[in-house]
């Protein structure tokens, strides 16, 4: 068995708080539109995800071949669509449950929250939270919705934009991705 469970650790705590926050803004989100879920997520999305470390691994090798101020303008940019696809996606409740379902420590260290969004019609829809230790506390790095990891598409299509069409092109579509998000509310 390559998993352990340890459920009620820190990594259930971490993504239990973001579900909850997601369901917070769900309910207000008529209320709040997107510039009102974008703010309440924020601090929720920053202090539960290893952003920069996501940047990482989501451009891989093109990692090292960038400068500085480009590292720090694509993380910054990336920190926006994070947010945004969180406060664009999340935009109304009609009866929606989260469920923990499991904790499992991983062989290299790390944690694997699996959860349940059970919809309104009672559909389940399967997230799967990755997290790793960093600085001290538990962040997640992936998340798998139904069988499909996030990083895993990420890395694929910002490797390939880096690769064939250059870094302005990459954070030229993460900010028409944004300006999407914050336009179709």
């Amino acid at each position: 068995m390559w998993c352990t469970p340890v459920l009620g650790g820190e990594g259930s705590a971490i993504v239990s708080h973001l579900q909850s926050s997601l369901l917070s803004v769900m309910k207000e989100s008529k209320q709040l539109a997107y510039q009102g879920r974008y703010q309440k997520l924020e601090s929720v999305v920053k202090n539960s995800h290893d952003l920069p470390s996501v940047m990482r691994l989501a451009v891989g090798k093109h990692w090292k071949t960038l400068t500085d101020d480009q590292k720090a303008h694509l993380l910054m940019t990336f920190t926006q669509l994070s947010i945004a696809t969180y406060a664009g996606r999340f935009d109304g409740y009609s009866g929606e449950t989260f469920t923990v379902i499991s904790e499992k420590t991983t062989p290299r260290g790390r944690f694997l929250v699996e959860t349940q969004l059970t919809k309104a019609d009672g559909k389940p829809v399967r997230f799967n939270y990755l997290l790793h230790h960093s600085h001290g506390e538990w962040r997640i790095i992936n998340i798998i919705v139904d069988g499909v990891s996030d990083l895993a598409l990420k890395r694929a299509e910002y490797s390939n934009i880096l690769k064939t069409k250059g870094f302005s092109s990459l954070v030229a579509m993460l900010e028409k991705q944004i300006h999407k998000y914050a336009s179709d509310q």
